[in-house]
């Protein structure tokens, strides 16, 4: 696999989160994170990405990859400038929202301090 267009470890994780894990969503924030959001992200450090999230590109989770099935309108943006995408394992072909990026495949079933996630052209 090529070098990633960015890459991230998981800091801290809100409260939320398993619950948003079951809903097969994970909502990414990079530091610092606005407190009244905090329960409800997985929270990296932020890193440099110069990249374009498409379709057709791969997520890695840990071990895990995914290909990317949709890209919303402003999710590289967010990516760049907050570190902050959601996650959707659904396969979607059309994004739900703006900053969603739509994964195929089974999402995870939980997300640690120390997780790794890295996006690949």
């Amino acid at each position: 696999m090529s070098l990633p267009l960015y890459q991230l470890e998981i800091v801290s994780v809100g409260k939320f989160v398993a619950g948003y894990l079951q809903k097969h969503k994970l909502i990414l924030f990079a530091e610092p994170v606005p407190s009244d959001i905090a329960d409800y992200c997985a929270v990296h450090r932020p890193g440099k990405f110069n990249g374009v999230l498409l379709p057709g590109q791969t997520v890695k989770i840990n071990d895990i990859e995914y290909r990317i099935s949709a890209v919303g309108s402003v999710a590289t943006t967010n990516l760049k400038q907050l570190g902050h995408i959601t996650l959707s394992f659904d396969s979607a072909n059309c994004p739900e929202l703006p900053g969603t990026v739509h994964l195929c495949g089974q999402g995870v079933q939980e997300i640690h301090p120390g997780d790794r996630i890295a996006f690949y052209s």
